[in-house]
């Protein structure tokens, strides 16, 4: 029986214990889900940490960064060379943006005393990647300065489709990065070497999926490889030659995969005729004078030695690149394969190509002896063959001694290779480098747009320039006919204090001469001390002296000076005074000038190089042009008051610009779809 006054709740004790239970349970719930969340936290922590330490220690990674090292260490080491301004030895310095262009775009160039020689389109790409990386001058110095690990990154992707492991291709990669000749072709300022040995393993990788791949696009693959073979191409001529030989041997030794047999003739005249079209404006100067396809953007060089030809170091240096010739032997005669063909045809290439730069000598366009070409590209392509060589050993051949002694070999090779690169890795090249005038001159050049004579010597051209210092890719740039042995004249003349040398040195346009390195111009300030000064030294300790005649890039000259001009004599020195003589103020090649009234004889004299396509009018009607002082142009102005204008076109010109702009657009929008990438059959 219940008792009346017991007021106990028993339901109520107990919803209040279930309620008690299912909070313990639920905190249980939530310290599990905290724990569990906290244990995925970790996870996911320690996979991120994973992935990073792959990351780190992946062969590519490892790769980039200790080569990125050694080549701050070896520029670090080298006296001014880290900079954004490289230039010096076979590098001129190069311009801004707007004078690279100009010099690619423009059909007449202030160079050599004028010329309508096209500029090579190497330029263009010059100024296209200036466009992206803060000017010309930082993209070739960032081109020199990350040339091991830019090229070493360049090899080991290129090597993905070779049955080889992620360290071995790596180790590839860096002994074709530390090549003794690309390490000479930075420290000289062989800048078309350079270019050669960063994008050669991609070109030929691409001609390598072309000509046997049997899952790859052609449409888009050809037009990869025809820009790749381009850009050989307008930095190296000698290294397009190459190639080219290749790819067409290659055509016709390798049978064709299945089913493509005639699919691969569209693709290779693609890839043999879009870098000809890409090129097209620099064509006619290429047949015109060949030596360029031999000596290139930089001009010739001394010929190499037997021992540095063997240790791959075009410049003699220490012959250390002999031991990656005997590992490639060791690994042929140890873990010899079918997949080391490709490699010995690179070496054969490479060796014709060094026979060729040795062998064949011509005079360079800029004047001068014949000379050999420089033979760090072909060099390069052996040092590539070899590397191949070497990966493409039979894997697990002799797993004991043989292969170990390869493996052994490569890391000697790497070692040593790397002491090579040091111990040449001084050379010219340094930050602001090569000839500078003081800032205060340049800007009096730009104002007046007069000349620079640069005396050369020990093999160095003269070289002339209107509105600056000479600059990359005026080498590449033909003198008319006859300047070479012209400037060649002035420059003894000049030393030897005459004085008609002076007056036809003035009266082509020229302020300032660079004297060549040692001399002093003693004898022109003592015999001719009234037509030049003194003015400050290049940035190189070169002494530089102003001609006082009246000149400029546009002059009228009086009757008796113009009688002289046209017979052919020098221009007098007591003639080139006063009101003998007045510069115009008018810019070269379009010069517009209104001329007041005056005598009878007068001429208006350019200081410019007469070739076809100059033309004049007066008052807007056609008149003759007339050759002064032999070779420069000039009209005759009549009495009355005119308006003189004296032009150069040449349409030819733009219509070549304007076909290769079309065919790189093809080429691009042919190449970007594709980006190389295979499709797999079904």
């Amino acid at each position: 029986m219940t008792d009346p006054n017991d007021v106990s709740d028993p339901d109520g004790e107990y919803a209040a214990g279930e309620q008690a239970a299912r909070g313990k349970q639920a905190t249980g719930e939530q310290a599990v889900r905290g724990n569990r969340s906290a244990h995925r936290e970790r996870s996911v922590r320690g996979e991120r940490a994973a992935r990073g330490k792959r990351v780190l220690t992946a062969p590519p990674t490892v790769l980039v960064l200790s080569l990125t090292a050694l080549a701050l260490l070896l520029h670090g080491a080298a006296a001014d060379r880290l900079g954004a301004d490289l230039a010096g030895g076979a590098l001129l310095p190069v311009g801004d943006l707007a004078a690279v262009w100009s010099a690619y775009l423009d059909a007449w160039h202030g160079v050599a005393g004028g010329t309508t020689s096209a500029g090579s389109p190497a330029l263009a790409v010059l100024g296209a990647a200036g466009a992206l990386l803060g000017g010309p001058a930082v993209a070739v110095s960032l081109l020199l300065l990350l040339d091991l690990p830019a090229s070493a990154l360049v090899a080991y992707a290129a090597t993905r489709r070779l049955n080889a492991g992620r360290w071995a291709r790596a180790g590839a990669a860096a002994g074709y990065a530390l090549a003794p000749a690309a390490t000479d072709a930075v420290a000289s300022g062989r800048i078309g070497v350079v270019v050669v040995h960063l994008a050669l393993p991609a070109v030929v990788a691409g001609i390598a999926a072309l000509l046997t791949g049997s899952e790859v696009r052609l449409l888009p693959l050809s037009a990869v490889c025809a820009l790749g073979l381009a850009l050989l191409g307008v930095f190296s001529p000698l290294t397009y030659g190459m190639v080219l030989a290749g790819l067409l041997i290659g055509f016709v030794v390798l049978p064709a995969p299945e089913g493509r047999s005639w699919k691969r003739l569209p693709a290779m005249v693609m890839v043999v005729l879009l870098p000809l079209a890409l090129a097209l404006p620099w064509l006619p100067t290429l047949v015109a004078h060949p030596e360029l396809l031999l000596h290139g953007l930089t001009g010739p060089a001394d010929a190499a030695s037997v021992a540095g030809l063997a240790g791959l170091h075009p410049s003699g240096g220490v012959p250390l690149g002999l031991v990656l010739v005997v590992v490639a032997a060791v690994a042929v005669a140890t873990a010899a394969s079918a997949r080391m063909a490709a490699g010995a045809g690179l070496v054969a290439i490479g060796c014709a190509g060094v026979a060729v730069t040795q062998l064949v000598q011509v005079e360079p366009i800029t004047g001068g002896g014949a000379a050999p070409a420089y033979a760090g590209a072909p060099l390069v392509v052996v040092t590539a063959g070899l590397v191949a060589i070497v990966l493409g050993g039979r894997r697990g051949a002799g797993d004991g001694g043989p292969r170990t002694a390869v493996a052994g070999g490569v890391a000697v090779t790497l070692v040593l290779l790397a002491t090579a690169a040091f111990l040449g890795g001084g050379g010219e090249v340094r930050s602001g480098g090569g000839v500078r005038l003081p800032a205060a001159l340049d800007e009096e050049l730009d104002d007046n747009g007069r000349g620079v004579l640069v005396l050369g010597s020990d093999g160095t051209p003269d070289r002339m320039a209107a509105g600056r210092t000479p600059q990359f890719g005026d080498d590449a740039l033909s003198p008319v006919g006859g300047m070479a042995e012209r400037l060649e004249g002035w420059r003894y003349g000049l030393l030897g204090g005459s004085r008609d040398a002076v007056t036809n040195v003035a009266a082509a346009g020229v302020e300032f001469v660079v004297l060549p390195a040692g001399e002093n111009g003693r004898e022109l300030r003592t015999d001719v001390s009234d037509l030049v000064s003194r003015a400050p030294r290049t940035s190189d300790g070169r002494t530089v002296l102003r001609l006082t005649p009246e000149a400029g890039q546009v002059t009228l000259v009086s009757p008796e000076q113009a009688h002289h001009a046209v017979s052919g004599s020098a221009p007098s020195d007591e003639l080139m005074r006063g009101a003998a003589i007045a510069p115009v103020d008018a810019q070269l090649p379009d010069a517009r000038v209104r001329v007041s009234a005056g005598p009878d004889g007068r001429l208006l004299v350019l200081a410019a190089e007469y070739e076809p396509g100059w033309s004049a009018t007066i008052d807007g009607e056609p008149v003759p042009i007339t050759p002064a002082w032999g070779h420069q142009v000039s009209v005759a102005v009549p009495e009355a008051e005119s308006e003189v204008v004296v032009r150069y076109t040449a349409p030819w010109h733009s219509v070549l610009l304007l076909i290769g702009v079309a065919a790189l657009l093809f080429t691009v929008l042919t190449a970007v779809p594709g980006r190389l990438r295979t499709s797999r059959s079904t």
